[in-house]
């Protein structure tokens, strides 16, 4: 109690519960699509927003990137979860 005490009084937001995610990777492909694709497969487990995508590469039209990962999941690039969610192909085994 006095430790949330003490934070609360300094201002500070509390810790997290398990821990903060691992950093998003260094994204080295020169185009978008490659860049979706570093960053679907850098945490494999976690579904995607296109909202989200869109905000970690800095783009600005969201609509017309919606359609571009609609087609990328069509043509077996990435998979398409579920409304709006989006994730790696899964690999054969």
């Amino acid at each position: 109690m006095t430790r949330r005490l003490t934070r609360d009084l300094a201002g500070q937001a509390p810790p997290g519960r398990w821990g903060a995610p691992p950093p998003l990777p260094e994204l080295s492909s020169p185009d978008g699509r490659g860049k979706v694709l570093e960053l679907l497969a850098a945490r494999p487990w976690r579904a995607w927003r296109g909202a989200e995508l869109a905000a970690i590469l800095g783009i600005e039209n969201i609509n017309s990137f919606r359609v571009q990962l609609s087609q990328w999941s069509h043509q077996g690039y990435i998979n398409k979860i579920g409304p709006a969610l989006y994730g790696p192909t899964p690999t054969n085994t």
